[in-house]
């Protein structure tokens, strides 16, 4: 049934849910929500974006927010995206899985090892772009 904590966000997500089922979609993003607020002005307005720790993630909580994607970093301090991956894999989700390779050297290692072990998950990797430095010329 969940923890407390659990069906409290259960509720709140089913309210959230309900306010963007019209928007661009939900997109629910795990991993530390402090570090990952800082991507949420990257994805359209209008879309409703749910962040939830790797360890409060339930087969309810995702059943109840339903979301059309779902983001996450490749690695963190206490989930992987395999990890992820097989979580997801069990609740049979059938939305997209993207995962942010910031600084992996060979991030297609991980997308071949993800796509071979859950090959039904719709899984890709976004690599951000580098920031060009304020100072740098540029070249025409």
């Amino acid at each position: 049934m969940g923890t407390v904590r659990q069906n409290i966000f259960g509720d709140i997500i089913a309210l959230n849910r309900d306010t963007h089922l019209r928007s661009s979609g939900m997109i629910l993003m795990v991993g530390e929500p402090q570090l990952m607020q800082t991507l949420k002005k990257h994805f359209p307005e209008r879309s409703g974006v749910f962040f939830i720790e790797f360890a409060d993630l339930s087969r309810e909580i995702l059943t109840a927010i339903s979301p059309d994607s779902v983001v996450a970093p490749a690695i963190s301090a206490h989930f992987d995206c395999l990890e992820l991956a097989a979580f997801l894999s069990s609740a049979d989700y059938k939305g997209l899985f993207r995962v942010i390779a910031k600084d992996l050297p060979r991030p297609e290692i991980v997308r071949t090892e993800v796509r071979q072990h859950y090959p039904h998950l719709d899984f890709d990797i976004i690599i951000p772009a580098r920031p060009v430095p304020r100072n740098a010329k540029v070249m025409h």
